[in-house]
């Protein structure tokens, strides 16, 4: 009986009833990173899942999963851990290399995505140099990976400096099973770096957009719950999306002529 009242005045069941009132159309950001993506999607696409692990989303997203490799031309996944990459439940054509040395020649495809891999990536520069390499003109890289700006992100940067890995491990709030953590490095995970090395290989900035993380971290105790819950939705508008806890990026690379054309001074345009 105490545990039950507790769950239900302070506990987790207190926690999912302010959440309907506070953020009654919150949705997880795997969903609406999945429709993104599916928008970019048409049968003339190459599409080119990079980091690709053992699926495209996540837990009860199965669905829209399929939808989305029925959607293009061709469907390739990329990842260097050869055991997810076999077992992968969407994509029939995998490949196991490391996305700084992808072997496909250039402008092999249209669409490139990238669902949480930046983040583990100890020199993202030239990973970003293959992917605009590999990129058809004209078309379209996503990213979609955690925001160093937001609270929790930033909470998970610094507990690295200070705590031992393992018992980071035991703090994670997930249904992950332990071999599909791997180690963060957060060298591009904010807005600006994003940009920035987007600029850096010709790849131009379409669209940034902050998601906020589908559960407050703090749901075992409602009182704390409720301060995080307005938080996040604080952060489901702008210019507080900012600090949602991950962030979605749209490249385009544009043609060379583009390119000629932006860093010729105006004098010397050809008539």
């Amino acid at each position: 009986m105490p545990n039950r009242l507790w769950n239900e005045w302070l506990g987790r069941a207190a926690t999912r009833r302010l959440k309907r009132r506070i953020v009654p159309d919150l949705r997880w950001n795997q969903e609406i990173w999945g429709e993104a993506v599916k928008e970019n999607l048409s049968q003339s696409i190459r599409w080119l899942d990079a980091g690709c692990g053992w699926r495209l989303l996540g837990k009860d997203l199965e669905a829209l999963e399929g939808q989305l490799v029925s959607l293009a031309r061709v469907v390739v996944g990329v990842d260097l851990d050869f055991a997810h990459l076999r077992k992968h439940l969407d994509i029939s054509r995998r490949i196991c290399a490391s996305l700084d040395t992808l072997p496909f020649g250039d402008a092999s495809f249209d669409l490139i995505t990238c669902n949480m891999v930046v983040e583990h990536l100890p020199e993202p520069l030239p990973v970003f140099q293959e992917m605009a390499r590999i990129l058809a003109p004209g078309g379209r890289m996503m990213v979609h990976t955690p925001n160093t700006h937001n609270y929790l992100v930033f909470a998970n940067l610094v507990a690295k400096k200070l705590l031992p890995r393992a018992l980071i491990l035991k703090f994670i709030q997930d249904d992950r099973a332990g071999e599909d953590i791997y180690p963060t490095f957060y060298r591009a995970n904010n807005r600006r770096a994003l940009r920035e090395l987007g600029e850096r290989v010709n790849l131009r900035t379409e669209f940034v957009r902050g998601l906020t993380h589908p559960q407050p971290y703090t749901r075992f105790f409602a009182p704390a719950a409720l301060f995080e819950l307005l938080l996040m939705r604080a952060t489901l508008t702008p210019p507080f999306d900012r600090f949602g806890a991950t962030i979605m990026v749209g490249f385009q690379k544009q043609a060379e002529l583009e390119v000629k054309a932006q860093q010729t001074p105006p004098g010397q345009l050809s008539a």
